[in-house]
C-alpha cells in the first residue's frame, strides 16, 4: 500500500509541472510515467498476492478449525482407516496389501466399472468364505481411488476396515462416524452441512440413527452445494470391508440397516463396498431389492483362481521352482489364506526343507470336511506339527498349554501372563511357542494375537484338529484354579501398604506407585477376570476352591479392586458367581458376598480403601457366613450393637429432590429415577454413582420411568402430558410423544423394546412406536383417570386400571377392549402380568389385592390384609408369589395359587 501511493504522489507532482517543461522535458517524462506505471502494475500484483495469501490462510484457519471440530464430535477410528500407518507384524495380520500385480484382474475391473457408472446399483457386496481374499481386493480398490482425476471423477469419500483384533475395529457403533469424519474431509459441502445439522450426541446410538443424523441428512443438505463445486468429485465411494469382523452380529444388522436406508432414500452421488462373508438369511433380505449389486468369490472361475494364486505365489517366493509352485497352486485350491499362510510358513525354511515340505501337503489331502477346510486342517496340522512334533510328551503338553491359554484369556495378553498362570516363572518358553508359531500368530503391544480367526476355530474342533485339540471346558477350569492360586499367593491384608484410614486414595501420592509393585499384571489379570473362566468350566471339582475364596481372600480381592478402580465390578462378578450352577449352600454365600461388596463399592467408604474394614465390615448388619468369618480375623475393627438388622439398605443415593419412580436396567446394572424437579437420572447399581441426568426437556414432575429390554432406550412420563424417549448411554433425548392432554401417569416398554404404552389422567391408555414416536392406538373405555398400565410379555395384551374401579385388558395390536375386569369398589393405583400371561394381578384404594384370569376375566382371589390402600403389586418371575405395597406402612407377600398370606 505504501509503494501504490508514493507512485501516484509522484504523479502528480508530475501533472502539476509548467507546460513548456513538459514540452522540453518530453522524453524524459515520458519515461518517469512509464517506470511509474510499471511500479504501480508490480504494487498491484505484490498486493493481490499478499491479499490472496491472507485469504487463503483464513480459509485454511477455518477449514482446519472445522476438521478439528469433527475429530473431536465425531470421535473416529484411526485403525479402521485403510491409510492407517501399520508396522511389523499388524501390517501382516490385518492383510492392508494391494492385490498382487496380475491378480484378481477381471473382478477389480468390474468393480471400478461399477463405480463409475452413475446408473449402476448403489451398494456393491462383495462376499465369500474365510481367507479368499475379500480384504485384499477392497484394500486395492480404496489405494485405486484415493484420487479423483478429471477422466476418473469417482473419488474415495471414506472407508472402514473392520478387524476383530482391535476394539475400536470391531464396533458396530464406530463404522458410520469414522466414514462421516472421512467423507468431511474430502467433500466440503458435506462437512459444512455436517456441522450444522449433525446431531453428534447419536455417535453412541444405534447404526439406524447415526445413519440418519450422521450421514444421510447432511448429504443430502449438501446437494445444492456440491452440484455448485464443478472441480469436485462427481461420485463418492465408500468402503467398509469385514463385517463380519465385528462383533457377535452387529456387523450383518449393519448391513442390513445400510440396505433399507438405501432403499428408503434413494442416495445420489454416493455409492458403497462392502465385504463380509456370507451370511444366507442377509442373501435373501439383499435379494428383495434392486438397487444393488453382489458378487460371490466362489463365482471365480477356477482357472482363474489358479491363475491368480499361481502369480501370488511366484511374487512372494520367488526361489520357489516352477513345479513347486504349480503343486502349491493345486493344493490351494483357489484358497488365499492357504497361499498367504504357507507364504509366512515356508519363507523361514532353506530351500530344501521348502521342497520336502511342499511333497508332504501336496500329498496329503484329507477326504473328510470340505475341500476349503480341509487345506486350512492339513497346514494348520503341519505347523504345529513342525512345531511341538520333537517334544517329549510332557513337554509337549507344556508347549501346548501356553498355546491354549494364549487363545483363552479374557483378553489378549503377554507371554509373561501366560507362563505365570501356567506357573512358570519366565516367559521364555511361551516366547519360544510364538516365535515357532510366527505363520499363525503375531505379538504386537506386547499382547498376542492371532492373524485369522480359522486358526482358533480348528484348535476348538476336536474333529478337526485332532491330538492338538483344545478342550474348552478343561483349559478354563484349569485357568480358574490357577487365577485362584494366584491371588491366594499374592493378595493379602492392606497389599498397597497404606499408613492412615485418614485419608483418600486420590489424595495419596504414593498409591499408584505402591499398587503398580504390589499387584502384578498376572495378579491384575487374576482379580478382574476368574469369573470368565469359571462360567466357561463350572463343575463341581472347583466348589472347595471357591469354598477356600470365600474363607477371607475374597475380602482381600474386594481391597485389590477398590485399589484398582474397579470395585463396581465385584458385585457383579460375585452374583455371576452365585449363578454358575453351584450348590445352594455356596450359591448364598457367594450372594451375601455380593451384597456386601455393593455396601461398599456404593458407599462413601470405597473412597479410602481401609475403609473396607474399618467402615464397611464394622456396620455389615448380617451375621451371615462369609462375612460373619471375615469379621472374626479382624476382632479389634468397631462392633456395633445397634445396627439396623437385615434392614439396613445396601446404598443409599442421594438425589437433588424427591423421587417418584425407580426402575432397575434388565441385567441390574443401572437404575433410573425420576424426580419432582422434572429430570431424569441413571445411576451405577454397583457403586451408586450419577452416570447420567436426563434433564431440560420435561416441564413438570416425573411419575414414571423405565428402561427397554435391552437396556438402551429409558422412557419417562411426567405431569407436563408428555412421554420421552431417551438414549440410556448419553442421556441424549430421542423421541417426544405428544398426544395426551393430562398428567401422564405410567409409561412402559414392551418386552421386545419396540412399543411403548402409557396411561393418564386424561382417562385414555396410549400405544407408539419406540422407534419413530408415532402414536399407533387410542385405547378409549376407562371413564376415569388411567393410573397404572402394562405389557403382557408377548407384547400382545395390555392391562390398565383406572380411577373408575375397573382393570381392563386390550389386544395391542388392534387396540380392541377384550375383557373389564370388576370387583374393585374404589380406584384401581396398579396392574401387572404374570410371567406367563396367564394372571393378572391389581391393587386398589379398597384396601385388597385380587388375581384375575387374563384370558375369562374371572376373579380368582381377593388377598386381604392391609388396612389402608394397596399402591403396587407384582408377581414374581416364575409366577408363584405375588407382593404388594401399601400406604399401611407395610410390604406384603402371597402365594398366587392359594392366595395365602406368606410373609
Amino acid at each position: 500500500m505504501l509503494t501504490l501511493q508514493t507512485e501516484f504522489e509522484k504523479l502528480q507532482v508530475l501533472s502539476k509541472e509548467w507546460t513548456v517543461k513538459k514540452i522540453a522535458d518530453f522524453e524524459n517524462e515520458k519515461s518517469q510515467i512509464a517506470e511509474i506505471f510499471e511500479n504501480i502494475n508490480e504494487a498491484r500484483i505484490t498486493l493481490q498476492v499478499e491479499t490472496g495469501l491472507q485469504v487463503s490462510k483464513i480459509v485454511h484457519s477455518i477449514e482446519e478449525s472445522l476438521k478439528r471440530s469433527l475429530l473431536k464430535d465425531l470421535q473416529p477410528s484411526n485403525i479402521a482407516d485403510y491409510k492407517y500407518y501399520l508396522e511389523g507384524e499388524k501390517k501382516e495380520v490385518l492383510r492392508r496389501v494391494v492385490c498382487t500385480p496380475g491378480t484378481r484382474e477381471r473382478l477389480q475391473a468390474e468393480i471400478v466399472s461399477w463405480a463409475r457408472d452413475p446408473s449402476s446399483a448403489t451398494i456393491y457386496w462383495l462376499f465369500g468364505a474365510a481367507g479368499t481374499g475379500k480384504s485384499t481386493i477392497a484394500y486395492t480398490v480404496a489405494r485405486r481411488f484415493e484420487v479423483a482425476t478429471a477422466n476418473d471423477p469417482v473419488a474415495l469419500g471414506g472407508n472402514f476396515f473392520c478387524s476383530r483384533q482391535f476394539e475400536e475395529t470391531r464396533s458396530a457403533g464406530r463404522i458410520i462416524r469414522t466414514i462421516a469424519y472421512h467423507l468431511a474431509l474430502r467433500c466440503k459441502p458435506f462437512a459444512d452441512a455436517l456441522s450444522h445439522c449433525g446431531n453428534f450426541d447419536t455417535i453412541h446410538q444405534d447404526v439406524d440413527t447415526q445413519l440418519e443424523s450422521l450421514l444421510i441428512a447432511p448429504w443430502k443438505a449438501s446437494k445444492l452445494a456440491r452440484c455448485a463445486e464443478p472441480s469436485a468429485p462427481s461420485q463418492f465411494l465408500i468402503i467398509i470391508d469385514a463385517l463380519d469382523e465385528i462383533d457377535g452380529h452387529e456387523g450383518f444388522k449393519f448391513l442390513r440397516s445400510l440396505l433399507n436406508v438405501i432403499h428408503s432414500h434413494h442416495l445420489q452421488d454416493i455409492k458403497f463396498f462392502v465385504t463380509s462373508r456370507r451370511e444366507q438369511a442377509l442373501e435373501t433380505h439383499v435379494n428383495s431389492f434392486t438397487d444393488r449389486e453382489f458378487y460371490h468369490l466362489e463365482w471365480v472361475s477356477p482357472k482363474e483362481a489358479q491363475a491368480d494364486i499361481r502369480t501370488y505365489l511366484s511374487t512372494e517366493l520367488p526361489s520357489l521352482h516352477s513345479d513347486d509352485v504349480e503343486k502349491l497352486v493345486t493344493t490351494a485350491a483357489g484358497l488365499f489364506i492357504y497361499a498367504a499362510t504357507i507364504t509366512k510358513y515356508l519363507a523361514k525354511h532353506h530351500p530344501q526343507e521348502q521342497r520336502k515340505l511342499i511333497e508332504w501337503l501336496s500329498g496329503a489331502m484329507p477326504s473328510h470336511h470340505s475341500r476349503m477346510t480341509a487345506l486350512l486342517d492339513n497346514l494348520y496340522h503341519q505347523i504345529l506339527s513342525d512345531a511341538f512334533g520333537d517334544f517329549e510328551e510332557e513337554f509337549l503338553l507344556h508347549r501346548q498349554q501356553v498355546l491354549f491359554t494364549l487363545l483363552c484369556t479374557a483378553v489378549r495378553t503377554s507371554t509373561l501372563i501366560v507362563s505365570q498362570l501356567l506357573e512358570h516363572d519366565n516367559a521364555d518358553i511361551a516366547d519360544e511357542v510364538v516365535q515357532h508359531l510366527h505363520a499363525v500368530l503375531y505379538v504386537e503391544d506386547n499382547k498376542v494375537f492371532w492373524y485369522h480367526k480359522s486358526f482358533a476355530d480348528f484348535l476348538f474342533d476336536k474333529t478337526r484338529s485332532k491330538k492338538f485339540w483344545c478342550h474348552l471346558d478343561d483349559h478354563h477350569r484349569l485357568l480358574t484354579r490357577s487365577c485362584f492360586q494366584i491371588m491366594k499367593k499374592g493378595l493379602q491384608f492392606n497389599v498397597a501398604s497404606i499408613p492412615s484410614s485418614f485419608i483418600f486414595n486420590k489424595d495419596n501420592p504414593a498409591l499408584v506407585t505402591m499398587v503398580e509393585q504390589r499387584i502384578s499384571p498376572t495378579l491384575g489379570y487374576s482379580c478382574q477376570h476368574w469369573h470368565y473362566h469359571l462360567l466357561l468350566s463350572m463343575s463341581n471339582s472347583l466348589e472347595s476352591v471357591l469354598k477356600e475364596f470365600l474363607q477371607l481372600h475374597a475380602l482381600f480381592w474386594i481391597e485389590a479392586m477398590n485399589l484398582m478402580g474397579l470395585d463396581g465390578l465385584c458385585e457383579v462378578m460375585l452374583q455371576t458367581a452365585s449363578k454358575a450352577g453351584i450348590q445352594s449352600a455356596l450359591a448364598n454365600h457367594f450372594a451375601e458376598a455380593a451384597r456386601f461388596a455393593l455396601y461398599f463399592s456404593g458407599s462413601a467408604a470405597s473412597l479410602s480403601t481401609p475403609h473396607l474394614y474399618i467402615s464397611a465390615l464394622a456396620t455389615w448388619p448380617s451375621n451371615q457366613e462369609p462375612c460373619r468369618t471375615w469379621r472374626s480375623h479382624f476382632p479389634r475393627i468397631p462392633a456395633f450393637e445397634n445396627v439396623a438388622g437385615n434392614e439396613m439398605s445396601l446404598m443409599t443415593i442421594q438425589t437433588k429432590s424427591g423421587v417418584t419412580s425407580v426402575a432397575f436396567s434388565s441385567d441390574g446394572s443401572h437404575i433410573i429415577s425420576g424426580s419432582d424437579d422434572h429430570s431424569v437420572q441413571v445411576w451405577n447399581a454397583s457403586t451408586g454413582q450419577e452416570q447420567k441426568v436426563l434433564e431440560g426437556w420435561h416441564t413438570n414432575g416425573v411419575t414414571s420411568v423405565a428402561f427397554s429390554s435391552d437396556g438402551s432406550q429409558t422412557v419417562s412420563g411426567s405431569g407436563d402430558h408428555l412421554v420421552r424417549l431417551w438414549d440410556a448411554s448419553t442421556g441424549q433425548g430421542l423421541k417426544v410423544l405428544e398426544g395426551h392432554t393430562y398428567k401422564v401417569t405410567l409409561a412402559a416398554f414392551s418386552s421386545d423394546g419396540s412399543q411403548i404404552v402409557s396411561g393418564s389422567e386424561d382417562d385414555s391408555v396410549r400405544v407408539w412406536d419406540a422407534s419413530t414416536g408415532q402414536e399407533l392406538k387410542v385405547l378409549r373405555g376407562h371413564t376415569n383417570a388411567v393410573n397404572s398400565v402394562a405389557f403382557s410379555s408377548h407384547g400382545s395384551h395390555i392391562v390398565s386400571g383406572s380411577w373408575d374401579a375397573s382393570v381392563r385388558v386390550w389386544d395391542a395390536s388392534t387396540g380392541r377392549e377384550l375383557k373389564v375386569l370388576r370387583g374393585h369398589t374404589h380406584a384401581v393405583n396398579s396392574v401387572a402380568f404374570s410371567s406367563h400371561g396367564s394372571r393378572i394381578v391389581s391393587g386398589s384404594r379398597d384396601k385388597s389385592v385380587r388375581v384375575w384370569d387374563a384370558s375369562t376375566g374371572q376373579e380368582l382371589k381377593v388377598l386381604k390384609g392391609h388396612t389402608n390402600e394397596v399402591t403396587s403389586v407384582a408377581f414374581s418371575s416364575v409366577g408363584s408369589h405375588i407382593v404388594s405395597g401399601s400406604w399401611d406402612a407395610s410390604v406384603r407377600v402371597w402365594d398366587a395359587s392359594t392366595g395365602q398370606e406368606l410373609k
